[in-house]
């Protein structure tokens, strides 16, 4: 699945992950009955944003691309309040959305408490997705490493290809070799934790996705529950953070693509890592 130019995981040959089971290990959070199919599935939502709006924009295009419906979704405001190990009761997963407020390297409000839930999620072998900001985050708890880099930043719709190992993993063995994407960051994963192993790649970034092979969770740099117009509406909204001046936002949102094969992830998420468990 490797395509000229793709970057292997250092410390890790292409294949490596063949003996890994083409599955995720079972989730121990003994009070959760295991979902026989998407529908029954129960997710927290966490999120790191100051504006309602875009708290309730962001909620919408996960439980959009995920398939879910809006009593699927709890999401919680890492802002306001901590996150409480008892968020944990009741969920089938996570997701660690994005954010267009902060960078993981600044002082996140209530940040603490995010990291100890995410490392005691992983104990009980619940699934967690990072996207963009989440992404970051997951590989800084874990030991990874995040650089704040301008000259390399992404914002706007992007071309990202699969790794070697991606062939055989769960969920990315499903994407095609070369895939669009939306995206919309500064800073970027620099190092992996100990035992992660990078899936996908893009000229600017050399790490668009990765995994700890047989746990479901799994961190992703581009947005795959943004659309084409979910992004547009960010770039308007976001506009001072990311974009230099107004006739540069009309052109990037008129460049702005269909992502098709990156908008079935998060759905095909919930369905290898937890329904599919």
């Amino acid at each position: 699945m490797k395509q000229d130019g793709a970057l292997d995981t250092p410390g890790v040959s292409p294949g490596s992950l063949h003996s890994v089971p083409n599955k995720v290990v079972k989730n121990l959070n003994m009070n959760m009955s295991a979902p026989t199919n998407r529908r029954e599935v129960k997710l927290l939502l966490v999120q790191a944003r100051h504006d309602q709006a875009m708290k309730i924009h962001e909620i919408t295009c996960f439980e959009t691309s995920g398939g879910l419906s809006d009593s699927q979704v709890k999401a919680h405001d890492l802002v306001e309040e901590p996150v409480l190990m008892s968020k944990l009761e009741g969920v089938h997963g996570i997701i660690i959305g994005g954010s267009g407020d902060y960078s993981v390297l600044d002082d996140v409000p209530n940040i603490a408490s995010l990291e100890a839930v995410v490392r005691e999620a992983r104990q009980r072998g619940l699934p967690i997705l990072g996207c963009s900001w989440g992404h970051q985050m997951l590989a800084k708890i874990f030991g990874g490493q995040v650089v704040h880099d301008l000259e390399h930043r992404e914002v706007g719709t992007i071309e990202a290809w699969c790794t070697a190992d991606a062939t055989y993993d769960p969920l990315f063995s499903q994407m095609p070799e070369r895939f669009l994407a939306q995206a919309g960051h500064k800073d970027r994963v620099s190092e992996l934790p100990s035992g992660a192993v990078r899936l996908a790649a893009s000229e600017r970034c050399p790490t668009q996705a990765f995994t700890f092979p047989g746990t479901g969770i799994y961190g992703v740099q581009f947005h795959p529950e943004l659309g084409r117009e979910d992004l547009a509406m960010r770039l308007m909204y976001y506009k001072q953070a990311y974009v230099a001046d107004v006739d540069s936002t009309d052109h990037l949102i008129g460049s702005l693509k269909d992502t098709p094969e990156a908008a079935m992830l998060v759905g095909r998420w919930v369905d290898v890592a937890i329904v599919g468990r």
